[in-house]
């Protein structure tokens, strides 16, 4: 089957385009990878300057570069990442009536990102990474074909360069949303370091690198330093913790690499691993600042969870396997 995956300019499912597309070659697919993050750099630069024009001519030449694309390679299915320029529903039209299936994974959160409202109807297939209330609401816009997938680890990424440097003994990798802002100033202090764009604006002493985002192989490396991996997934909500359903791509990832973590109470979790044995997860803010502390202090139980959880990853959630959970979809 030939696929074309169409990545975004920017963000976290970059990689995860990247990743499927080889997960269907693996598969034994004809699949490409149209790559738009080198462009990353101008869109920025537009979206400083705030000029309307500019952006939607750039916008414009995204969605022109798409159907080239197809032109060329003349796929039977597209699957279309998050934030990817697949919003254009005359583009999407002319498309469907070239016979081509059309795919979407939305690997954010529905109640952030609303642009599936107005986009979800014209796909063949959308996959998504929360469960209800979306797929009701996906079917309520016009969407009969939403499926559930959740992200997964890239097991054929780079391998991880030795760590040269002192072990992290607790560590965050994340942007600063309000309710990671909130908690994880309460975990100030000498033994934990925060990563990410954006935590330069807020007065945390423990912030390693604030003004920008880390790169794949510098967040590898940060989790294979890290004795104890804080996952706290995002919220917009100052106080919002163990509330959320969806699993973030940092579970499957720091499971994938071998290393320890814990995470915050998640619906969807149980689903994919063993909350206690695999990927330790607490309900409240207390109970994950008290496993923290205590994981630090046990290291063989924290290298036995590690290894079970790299275990379940590579034998249930790499990209391959969602790759062929998507062809099982597709037929």
């Amino acid at each position: 089957m030939r696929i074309l995956v169409i990545g975004a300019v920017e963000g976290g499912s970059v990689p995860m385009g990247r990743s499927i597309c080889q997960g269907f070659i693996r598969e034994g697919q004809q699949a490409q990878w149209l790559d738009f993050s080198p462009l990353q750099p101008e869109y920025a630069r537009l979206r400083d300057s705030r000029n309307s024009d500019q952006i939607q001519t750039f916008v414009m030449g995204l969605v022109q570069r798409v159907a080239r694309e197809a032109m060329s390679f003349q796929p039977e299915v597209i699957l279309g990442m998050a934030q990817s320029p697949l919003n254009n529903v005359k583009l999407l039209g002319a498309l469907k009536r070239a016979g081509i299936r059309l795919c979407y994974w939305l690997v954010e959160d529905f109640s952030v990102f609303t642009y599936w409202k107005d986009t979800a109807a014209h796909f063949d297939h959308y996959f998504v990474i929360q469960k209800e209330p979306l797929l009701e609401q996906l079917k309520a816009a016009g969407c009969r074909n939403a499926h559930y997938l959740p992200v997964a680890f890239d097991d054929q990424a780079p391998a991880t360069p030795v760590p040269t440097e002192p072990a992290i003994p607790v560590s965050f990798v994340g942007a600063p949303y309000p309710n990671r802002v909130r908690f994880l100033s309460e975990m100030a202090g000498p033994d934990v370091r925060i990563f990410g764009e954006g935590w330069s604006r807020h007065p945390n002493p423990s912030v390693a690198v604030g003004d920008r985002r880390l790169s794949e192989e510098e967040c590898r490396v940060v989790y294979s330093r890290s004795k104890v991996n804080l996952n706290l997934h995002s919220s917009v909500d100052p106080e919002g913790f163990g509330q959320g359903d969806f699993v973030n791509p940092r579970t499957f990832d720091i499971a994938g690499l071998g290393q320890f973590q814990i995470v915050d109470q998640r619906q969807l979790l149980p689903l994919h691993f063993d909350v206690k044995s695999e990927v330790p997860a607490f309900p409240t803010w207390t109970a994950f600042k008290d496993a923290a502390k205590y994981f630090l202090r046990h290291e063989d139980e924290r290298k036995a969870i590690a290894a079970n959880s790299r275990r379940r990853v590579l034998a249930e959630h790499t990209y391959a396997h969602r790759a062929r959970e998507i062809l099982n979809v597709l037929g």
